[in-house]
């Protein structure tokens, strides 16, 4: 802008100039050049106050668009953390339904074994108690199974499987990792079913339990009784290979 203001005084400063020292006609030609000088430069001058005030208003559309985006990132981040938020809330909402989802069929499939366990009189049937009871095991469910041989044993203790429902209490507690009362109930099976098929199976668990607890030499008592008992069995070839481990 300052360049622009001095462009008028110089010109003015050179016309003086040169008419005090140049003839008519010179001074007349210098005058008319001087005259499109003063034209050519009032014509830049126009032309630059014309391109900086594009140039401002360029600046302003600038500074309008970022504020704009600015705005809009700003919205954007307040729908996501909105959204987030509902995720999250969704997800809450997703795990309870899950896990009253898991109750209600738990609470159907108590109800549905207790109905298959009962005959058309109302008694209860001992083989649909028993093979209930021993799904549950099957199924690592260890709690309830116990209850159901436990319960089973009590309705029918002199039953053909009697001796199994005892086994399979000692085997309710081993696999919980409860093994002191594994070794109170696979006795069990040893003294109350002498006879029983599953008397080296239980011989075989009772020496792993006494193992887990570190009474080794009960447990090694243990195989030595049921290889010189049953030697013929698989329990007594596994009994053999606890005893001498192979290096």
């Amino acid at each position: 802008m300052l360049r622009r203001a001095a462009l008028p005084a110089l010109a003015l400063a050179m016309a003086m100039a040169l008419s005090s020292c140049a003839p008519g006609g010179y001074y007349n030609t210098s005058q008319s050049a001087l005259d499109s000088l003063l034209t050519s430069q009032a014509q830049l001058a126009k032309r630059i106050d014309a391109m900086e005030r594009k140039l401002d208003a360029t600046r302003e559309g600038i500074a309008a668009t970022r504020a704009t985006n600015d705005t809009r990132l700003l919205e954007i981040s307040q729908h996501l953390d909105v959204l987030d938020g509902k995720i999250d809330d969704s997800g809450a909402r997703f795990k309870n339904l899950s896990m009253k989802l898991d109750t209600v069929k738990k609470q159907i499939a108590d109800s549905t074994r207790a109905a298959g366990a009962r005959d058309t009189t109302g008694t209860l049937d001992a083989e649909a108690m028993y093979q209930a009871a021993y799904s549950d095991i099957a199924a690592g469910r260890y709690n309830l199974a116990r209850e159901s041989f436990q319960t089973y044993l009590r309705l029918y203790p002199d039953s053909d499987v009697a001796d199994n429902a005892q086994y399979w209490i000692g085997e309710s507690y081993y696999g919980t990792g409860d093994f002191a009362n594994a070794i109170v109930e696979f006795q069990k099976v040893i003294d109350k079913y002498p006879k029983g098929d599953k008397v080296p199976a239980a011989m075989f668990k009772l020496g792993l339990s006494q193992a887990r607890v570190k009474q080794t030499a009960e447990s090694q008592k243990t195989y030595r009784a049921l290889i010189q008992k049953y030697p013929k069995s698989p329990e007594a070839a596994l009994a053999k290979e606890r005893l001498n481990p192979k290096s």
